[in-house]
């Protein structure tokens, strides 16, 4: 079987209320490796958890538009030094991102909290570069941004709980499941 057929499996069958063991012990050794078939199972975002945790991704959602909203003025700003039309393209390329994350998070899709919680963490590093110079306005900036990091990896957590870092949980060799 192809990737695309197995991934389309594996939704049928956990859509259907299959166990997440189950379908992977079924789907086992069927031409894909069984670390591809464990994050297919475990990027599957159950509907009840979807559903139980919807208000936490709308806060989510909230949280993106209101960075897009601050990253287009930003790049307004910046825009504006350049020249006359880039500002509005500077701007709007700066608010494509967080919102681009918003529609990830609303459409419960595992690579977009996966990517923003690596990118968080490796922009971290960077934020502390101006620390010396003016830490009241770093330090506000950092605890904002590792709030968010951890409200984001939180709210992944409880969507996806089958997820460790950013790969299927893994104990003692074997992919373990939750059973929801």
């Amino acid at each position: 079987m192809s990737k695309k057929d197995i991934k389309a499996k594996v939704v049928a069958d956990l859509s259907s209320g299959a166990a997440k063991s189950e379908v992977f012990s079924r789907l086992s050794g069927q031409g894909i490796k069984d670390s591809q078939l464990a994050y297919f199972i475990a990027a599957y975002a159950d509907a009840r958890l979807c559903d139980e945790h919807s208000r936490k991704v709308d806060n989510l959602v909230f949280l993106m538009v209101a960075q897009s909203l601050l990253a287009a003025i930003i790049g307004y700003g910046v825009g504006a030094h350049l020249g006359p039309n880039a500002k509005w393209v500077v701007g709007a390329l700066l608010a494509l991102i967080p919102i681009l994350f918003a529609w990830g998070f609303y459409k419960h899709y595992v690579g977009m909290y996966n990517g923003y919680i690596f990118l968080a963490i490796i922009q971290l590093p960077q934020s502390l570069k101006g620390f010396m110079a003016t830490p009241i306005a770093s330090s506000v900036g950092i605890a904002i941004g590792a709030g968010v990091l951890a409200y984001v990896w939180y709210v992944r957590g409880k969507i996806f709980p089958d997820f460790a870092f950013f790969s299927p949980r893994k104990i003692k060799g074997k992919y373990v499941f939750s059973c929801n």
